[in-house]
């Protein structure tokens, strides 16, 4: 089977055994400068993925802070850093939200993309002291919006959509009559089925892309 995935440039694209697997980015992770003296502020500090974390420059000011991260992609990346982080056992921003408020801290700064949904500000703001520092910039491509309107018209079996950004941008260009549609999570599928009510999804069970992969090879068994 051809499985399109659509993720920016740099994350993890995983192998697939007997699959083709094309990635083309929609979106460049671009590092943005931030105001790096709140953070000081701030009891704990949670990171949203991956590119957070590469993007961050001010390690040295949170050894003494407690550490959230979103799932085990991003533990990963801030364990490379020497950050030892908690993440909750289901991978999106709702999730960690939740993690913070059970772990009964009093202020948390989120280090997310200019992009993020405003989820977990809406859970958090009303029960702590809340703000959130845009490190990175996701810039589309445009040349490969074009690639992928193409392979989306028929040319591939699946589809992953691994982000809300992402289904935002080709919700207009998927089918349900010629391929199936894979979501990373609930965020990724109710942003589309806002927009696509039409459309049918297969949900991953875990919010990561082994979750995805495991998603894949569950359904090619079929």
């Amino acid at each position: 089977m051809k499985i399109l995935f659509l993720r920016p440039e740099g994350s993890k694209i995983p192998i697939i055994p007997n699959h083709e697997v094309i990635n083309i980015p929609l979106f460049k992770p671009v590092c943005i400068e931030y105001d790096n003296k709140k953070i000081q502020e701030y009891q704990s500090i949670a990171f949203t993925s991956i590119n957070a974390v590469k993007c961050f420059n001010d390690f040295d000011k949170i050894q003494n802070k407690k550490v959230f991260s979103i799932g085990e992609s991003t533990f990963n990346e801030l364990k490379s850093k020497g950050i030892i982080s908690e993440f909750p056992d289901n991978y999106d921003s709702i999730n960690l939200a939740y993690l913070i408020l059970h772990e009964k801290v009093k202020s948390v700064v989120a280090i997310r993309s200019k992009k993020a949904s405003r989820d977990m500000s809406n859970i958090l703001s009303k029960e702590i002291n809340y703000d959130e520092i845009y490190d990175y910039d996701l810039v589309l491509d445009k040349e490969n919006i074009i690639k992928a309107i193409e392979l989306l018209n028929c040319k591939v079996d699946i589809v992953v959509l691994s982000s809300s950004e992402i289904a935002k941008t080709v919700a207009d260009y998927l089918k349900n009559d010629c391929y199936k549609i894979i979501s990373i999570g609930p965020m990724t599928t109710k942003t589309l089925s806002q927009i696509r009510s039409d459309i049918h999804v297969y949900q991953s069970r875990k919010y990561d892309i082994d979750g995805i992969v495991e998603l894949i090879n569950e359904i090619a068994r079929v």
